[in-house]
């Protein structure tokens, strides 16, 4: 099992300018959300393929980029304290036709493109075939991604037992589609309302709309 160390800013919740929110969603409004959107990821799948990259690895590297460009998406409860990671690494769905299966594998975050490729490539050839839920291991610094392109969708809902202290954000991939001269794409994410709220998900999500519009393929 592998570990990924790191490192992290504790936050004071008694000076923090959200500590009464953050009070609120931990006790009498404890809850999560989700938000779908249809991504418009045309311009993104075409340089994806003029580039011959693999579609999946580099949108799963926009989505890194920008959790660990928002303290909002690195947030955690650590031994009783509210910290912020120093940076999150994106776990993702790995699917086994053979036992119609799937393993959460991790690989580390690399600002620059190629680099994040070349661990991606080396972890998924190493652990891929591995059909163990977790083949690389866990480590506390993470968020999830998890791609179902067999549907596409227009609202995704995960029910979890036991959210009041897991505030990584969730990701759902949906098969994309063609709607006239676009290509869209379903793309579900849950969020912990305690330290993430409305404004922050729709910040995010249209900086994700320009990446992919912009994205050169590095």
């Amino acid at each position: 099992m592998e570990k990924k160390i790191t490192g992290y800013t504790t936050v004071d919740i008694s000076q923090w300018h959200r500590k009464e929110h953050f009070e609120a969603f931990q006790s009498v409004a404890q809850c999560t959300y989700n938000q779908t959107v249809q991504l418009d990821i045309t311009a993104f799948l075409k340089t994806v393929k003029k580039n011959k990259h693999k579609f999946y690895p580099a949108f799963i590297h926009i989505l890194a980029r920008l959790m660990n460009a928002h303290p909002e998406f690195r947030m955690a409860m650590k031994d009783g304290e509210l910290v912020i990671w120093d940076s999150v690494h994106p776990c993702y769905t790995v699917f086994h036709e053979q036992t119609e299966t799937f393993s959460s594998l991790w690989s580390e975050y690399h600002d620059d493109f190629r680099q994040f490729l070349h661990i991606y490539s080396q972890d998924v050839a190493c652990y891929g075939e591995n059909l163990a839920y977790f083949p690389k291991g866990f480590i506390e610094n993470m968020f999830f991604v998890s791609a179902n392109p067999w549907v596409s969708f227009t609202s995704f809902d995960l029910n979890v037992a036991n959210m009041d202290n897991f505030f990584a954000p969730v990701f759902t991939m949906g098969k994309y589609y063609t709607q006239g001269d676009k290509v869209l794409m379903p793309l579900a994410i849950q969020v912990h309302h305690a330290v993430c709220d409305g404004f922050h998900v729709g910040r995010m999500l249209n900086e994700l709309q320009q990446y992919c519009d912009e994205w050169q393929g590095g």
